[in-house]
């Protein structure tokens, strides 16, 4: 049985963390993993499953460069495991350990950038992953933008890219129809004439949730009082509830729901999906709430044109645009008003969630990558 380290800025419920989850409990009893967070937030452990052979691990302590690097090496030497996978920038100290050390079973993952990278790379970053990321045996990436940029500003080869888009178990996220409707809106105090906008994103500043509580605040109750639902947590919450209760729709009306592990019944009690990010490569949440049905409103960032295909006719804001919140309250405000036009796209949403982005295809994909760079007996 493989064992893989992996090594993660944080583990927190996120898009990265909890495709992590869904391959460690889709490869079942074949592999086994450890898993070190940066800052020691192992939360989203709790998501794999109790036969996986998963635990994990204390973390460097430290933030300085040279300390992560040494303790990196520390690590690997006493763990011996036959892969080491790193994810993002926040575990970018580990590559270049790696690196050093001419580590040939090495997969690392790079899923975006943060607010400070969302409109471009900085110097410093875009240099160290030109010098790093061109040696890694596997570079893993779910975009077509990510990909070209490994291929043209980081120097990484066709052979060692792996362009794996992200997704889903269709079966689990699917249409849970008018009865858990009903029933998932009394448990969250919401109106049943309510029109719902729901997000499933961390409370972080490039996810730019102000910018949706906005768009929200902007829509009139004609058809029925407007609800905003934000599945997710994070450091940005106190400033979302002091928004929210400034505005015209008022704390009672914008819900912060914290993480949710029950995603598919969430989004059954909503009406439109709403991604407002800066930054995006191919959101996990989009799919999500493709295959269950849900119209997608979004910026246009990363890969959600390609992901929404001919739904996104319609269905993108220009986040740069001077009035993007606005532009995204009367994109919402337009679907909400057609009940006609929410139920074509989102049958047509998760029909292409199921003939093009399979969970099983995703899974595959990065097992076959992990594999081709364990030790050769």
């Amino acid at each position: 049985m493989p064992r893989a380290l992996h090594l993660f800025a944080t583990f927190v419920p996120g898009g990265t963390e909890l495709r992590a989850v869904t391959l460690m409990n889709a490869l079942g009893a074949r592999w086994e993993h450890r898993v070190v967070a940066m800052d020691d937030r192992l939360d989203a452990l709790d998501r794999v499953a109790g036969s996986v052979p998963c635990e994990g691990l204390a973390g460097p302590g430290v933030k300085a460069t040279g300390a992560v690097q040494r303790w990196t090496r520390e690590v690997l030497a006493r763990e011996q495991p036959d892969v080491l996978l790193t994810y993002s920038w926040g575990a970018f100290d580990a590559v270049i350990a790696a690196r050093r050390m001419g580590l040939a079973s090495h997969v690392h993952h790079e899923d975006g950038f943060n607010q400070d990278e969302a409109r471009r790379q900085l110097w410093r970053r875009r240099l160290a992953r030109r010098l790093f990321l061109a040696g890694v045996p596997r570079l893993a990436v779910p975009s077509t933008r990510l990909a070209e940029l490994a291929r043209t500003t980081w120097g990484v080869r066709e052979e060692r890219l792996r362009l794996i888009p992200n997704g889903v178990d269709t079966e689990r996220f699917r249409p849970l129809g008018a009865e858990v409707r009903a029933e998932v809106r009394t448990e969250l105090g919401l109106p049943q004439d309510a029109r719902v906008v729901v997000t499933a994103a961390g409370y972080r500043a490039v996810k730019r949730l102000d910018r949706l509580v906005a768009a929200v605040q902007e829509l009139d109750d004609a058809g029925g009082p407007v609800h905003l639902l934000l599945a997710g947590d994070g450091p940005e919450r106190a400033t979302l509830e002091a928004q929210a209760a400034a505005g015209r729709l008022g704390a009672e009306r914008v819900h912060l729901l914290g993480f949710r592990s029950d995603l598919p019944r969430i989004f059954a009690a909503a009406d439109v999906f709403c991604l407002s990010s800066d930054s995006e490569q191919q959101p996990v949440s989009l799919l999500e709430a493709m295959a269950c049905g849900l119209p997608a409103v979004c910026t246009e960032v990363g890969d959600c044109r390609a992901t929404l295909g001919p739904l996104a006719e319609g269905a993108l804001v220009d986040p740069d645009a001077p009035d993007a919140a606005g532009a995204l309250g009367r994109t919402l405000g337009a679907l909400l008003a057609s009940p006609e036009e929410r139920q074509r796209r989102g049958a047509a949403g998760r029909e292409r969630v199921v003939r093009e982005y399979s969970q099983d295809r995703m899974v595959a994909a990065h097992e076959e990558t992990w594999r081709a760079v364990l030790p050769r007996p």
